[in-house]
């Protein structure tokens, strides 16, 4: 299958040699870091993070926004953060998931998102979301959360004329977008929360985004796949474009399921208390009953066993998008970088291609 959302010639030469490819690789970050570490450290960690992926064959890397360093991640301005892997990696695509799209302004966002791509020569794909994760900085906005899927429409609409080349006043330039990249039009997704939404997205042309820690692979990702393709043969299906969808899963490997659940127990509570407050239902499940519902962990068999039986994932998505996690032994002290990048090893030479992915470059036949 050929994406023809990303007009690159070596994304399109990757799907010729790999056409076999189950779907495109990458990996998501939500910008935490570790106990102590300074924000600059932070993201020149994930810089050379994005380096060594691009080196093993990774095809994207995509940042989450969070405003004021509520706890959910310590990335305010995820373009800027990926200008900087842009002048650093040459191949990787450049992903936000998401944007909080209802607190932009679309016609700065556009500029922005328009200066990336001309700096990456088209990497940038921009994922936009309505922000019920950061529900906590609508009211620093002037914003109420209650208008976040109004106020996204709305923008949305201005976002796809101003990438269309549209003049927002029906008069000519200086009122178009510069500079002018018509193609990000065909790289624009939807993070959403369910399936009617997901259906507005495929209506608009749009990709489509899935997978957030709180959602069940059946009851909620596989309800918005059905939505979204269905809507997409509906309305797209004569327009020769292909529909994307992208799916996030957060994935640990470690010496067994019951280790990680002990050395996972204090970053859960932060976590429960985030997820709790708008999935309720998770409240009263055990730490191994909670682990199982929101993440894919163990040993790599164990990881792998478990995206394969995933019912929202092979087969269904054109792009796997993983938090790509690692418990150390006890008194492992590998350093931050270090040992993101053994994460990312880990998962790209040993459980992706037992999921179907030939990286790019590499012929569908070859061994690996």
């Amino acid at each position: 299958m050929t994406d023809t959302a990303i007009a690159d010639p070596e994304a399109e030469a990757h799907a010729g040699a790999a056409g076999a490819s189950a779907f495109r690789l990458g990996f998501f970050t939500q910008a935490h870091g570790q106990d102590g570490q300074t924000t600059r450290a932070l993201y020149s960690q994930i810089v050379d993070t994005a380096v060594a992926a691009e080196e093993l064959g990774y095809e994207s890397i995509w940042l989450g926004q969070h405003h004021f360093g509520l706890g959910s991640g310590r990335l305010p301005s995820p373009l800027v953060l990926l200008a900087a892997i842009a002048e650093h990696t040459t191949r990787i695509q450049l992903g936000t998931a998401v944007v909080v799209f209802p607190l932009e302004d679309p016609i700065r966002l556009a500029e922005d998102a328009a200066v990336l791509d001309e700096l990456s020569d088209g990497r940038l794909q921009l994922g936009l979301g309505t922000g019920g994760g950061d529900g906590r900085s609508f009211h620093a906005f002037g914003t109420h959360i209650d208008d976040r899927r109004r106020l996204f429409d709305e923008k949305l609409g201005t976002l796809h004329r101003l990438f269309d080349g549209e003049s927002l006043t029906g008069e000519d330039e200086p009122r178009r977008l510069y500079p002018v990249r018509p193609g990000i039009r065909d790289r624009i997704w939807h993070s959403v929360g369910t399936p009617a939404r997901a259906a507005f997205a495929a209506q608009s042309g749009d990709g489509l985004l899935i997978g957030t820690f709180a959602d069940h692979p059946v009851h909620d990702m596989r309800a918005k796949i059905d939505a979204y393709q269905a809507e997409w043969q509906r309305s797209q299906g004569g327009s020769g474009r292909e529909p994307r969808i992208g799916a996030m899963r957060f994935t640990y490997v470690g010496d067994s399921r019951q280790s990680i659940e002990r050395q996972v127990e204090r970053e859960l509570d932060a976590f429960r208390e985030f997820a709790d407050a708008y999935k309720p239902e998770l409240a009263p499940l055990s730490t191994h009953e909670y682990l199982r519902r929101v993440t894919r962990y163990g040993t790599i068999e164990d990881v792998i066993g478990d995206l394969r039986d995933d019912p929202a994932l092979l087969g269904r998505i054109t792009h796997f998008l993983p938090t790509v996690g690692l418990y150390p032994a006890a008194g492992d002290s590998t350093p931050g970088a270090d040992l993101d990048i053994r994460r990312l090893e880990i998962f790209a030479r040993e459980i992706a291609p037992a999921l179907g992915w030939v990286p790019p470059g590499v012929s569908a036949t070859a061994p690996q």
